[in-house]
């Protein structure tokens, strides 16, 4: 990985977990840059719910002949990233401390993404239709998220019961105690458990309203694997889950799971908006 000039400068600085928030950031670049290098000179992109704004800086810095902006409100759990933010902004980055309903944009974006956000939204239809309307014709959406439609809440690190509500109730002190411990209170409150294949079937009913085609690369899996192999981090905080997937390859089940895309745990969904 490059060594951006945003490392030395977060680095210097005496913040919890930056590390974490480094891998985070390098993990999106991996998934997103492939889609922005195709963009034309002067496109507009904008990153929703940019927490850190590291990959935000990363990315401006590897194509500085693309117009980037980034939009965070700091909501539930999230509150602790603020130093580093502003650390980017004093950088250049030009980061706005808005939620996506607040911001009104003058322009209409070429590509709009969110990494790890959708799953934080209040309502994800209206963060769609949001979406579609500041998207040029052709332009995309891209999202990186928990599928919630696969029984596992990775935040926490628990088996989901039925739904939020009954799980809550059995893990109620393990939740509240978690978020203490790792300063992140109302994380669980912030969580929408929403599954990729209620957002396929609302973009099938909704097509006229929003317009979205939906493409949806199952290769994410395989990358997830992959990563447990070399973000020491990432395996710390996903060991549980990540040994089921391991394990599944090992025996030459995991292609096999692929066949049922809506159970994957983990989603990459690009959005192209048709009219």
């Amino acid at each position: 990985m490059k060594n951006f000039k945003i490392f030395n400068t977060l680095n210097k600085m005496d913040v919890e977990d930056v590390s974490l928030w480094i891998a985070e950031a390098e993990f999106g670049l991996t998934h997103v840059k492939s889609q922005i290098s195709i963009l034309d000179e002067e496109s507009n992109i904008l990153e929703v719910g940019c927490g850190s704004g590291i990959l935000l800086a990363m990315l401006s810095e590897e194509f500085p002949k693309l117009k980037f902006n980034g939009i965070e409100p700091y909501g539930k759990g999230f509150s602790k990233l603020k130093s580093l933010n502003e650390a980017v902004q004093k950088e250049g980055v030009n980061i706005k401390i808005e939620s996506y309903d607040q911001h009104l944009p003058n322009i209409k974006y070429d590509f709009i993404y969110c990494i790890n956000v959708f799953e934080h939204v209040d309502d994800w239809k209206e963060f769609l239709l949001w979406a579609s309307k500041n998207l040029k014709k052709n332009g995309k959406f891209f999202v990186l998220c928990p599928n919630y439609g696969f029984p596992y809440e990775s935040h926490f690190k628990i088996p989901i019961i039925l739904n939020k509500k009954v799980t809550y109730n059995l893990f109620k002190n393990y939740i509240n105690k978690y978020e203490l411990s790792n300063n992140c209170l109302g994380l669980w409150g912030s969580l929408n458990f929403v599954k990729k294949s209620q957002l396929k079937k609302y973009c099938c009913i909704n097509f006229s309203m929003i317009g979205f085609n939906i493409i949806d690369d199952k290769s994410i899996m395989d990358e997830m694997v992959a990563r447990i192999s070399y973000d020491s981090e990432f395996k710390k905080r996903q060991s549980f889950v990540g040994k089921i997937a391991v394990i599944l390859k090992r025996v030459g089940l995991f292609n096999f799971v692929k066949f049922f895309p809506n159970f994957l745990p983990y989603m990459k969904l690009v959005f192209v908006k048709d009219v």
